[in-house]
């Protein structure tokens, strides 16, 4: 499998945590209204929560919400979007991967409005979803959330018994273990994670609607 250079990595990170406008290079950044309107229906994106595959549909994203959200961003759970390292940074019209396990990303890849590229090919993890607990409902679970990107250890992944992460408890324990994903974010208060301080707002379903 390619494998990401630590120099591309640590300039997408700094992409991700340095932008505070609206620029090609901030993760997730709004659409504008010609790419809007020519979307139509809504994506629907595969995520894991607890060990379950759930689907995000037609999210909305909040831009540097820990600054202008306070109270929001500090209420909202997390949603994290874990990354695949690559050789090169992938380029529009960029093919699907499969890892030595057999494994392929749910985002395979994902080039999601404003997100840096060295990040399109990755999984999206959440903390709960529809009747996994006190947030659960029916059949959506709508919710503010926090943004986080971890990276995976390329020596990780390129083992042939590798798994992905499906769940937020199975991923604190992946750090805990130290050599699951890369040190992104030195000097701060988790190493392996960046808070993009943007927030996603979408509803979550149990099944593909």
């Amino acid at each position: 499998m390619r494998v990401l250079p630590s120099v591309v990595v640590a300039v997408a990170v700094v992409s991700v945590i340095g932008c505070e406008t609206a620029t090609p290079v901030q993760p997730f950044a709004p659409m504008s209204a010609a790419a809007a309107a020519s979307v139509g229906k809504p994506e629907i994106d595969p995520t894991y929560a607890n060990g379950t595959t759930v689907y995000m549909i037609g999210p909305h994203v909040i831009p540097n919400a820990r600054e202008t959200m306070p109270n929001a961003y500090a209420h909202a759970e997390e949603l994290y979007l874990v990354s695949y390292p690559q050789a090169s940074v992938p380029a529009p019209g960029a093919g699907p991967i499969t890892l030595p396990s057999g494994y392929q990303p749910q985002c395979d890849p994902c080039f999601h409005p404003g997100l840096p590229a060295p990040f399109v090919y990755h999984d999206h993890v959440i903390t709960g979803a529809p009747g996994m607990g006190t947030h659960g409902t029916a059949g959506e679970f709508k919710s503010p959330w926090k943004i986080i990107v971890l990276v995976y250890n390329p020596a990780y992944v390129a083992s042939p018994t590798f798994r992905p992460i499906t769940s937020a408890a199975d991923l604190d324990a992946a750090e805990a273990a130290g050599n699951v994903f890369l040190p992104i974010n030195s000097g701060g208060s988790n190493p392996y994670e960046v808070d993009t301080g943007n927030l996603l707002i979408c509803p979550i379903v149990s099944k593909h609607a």
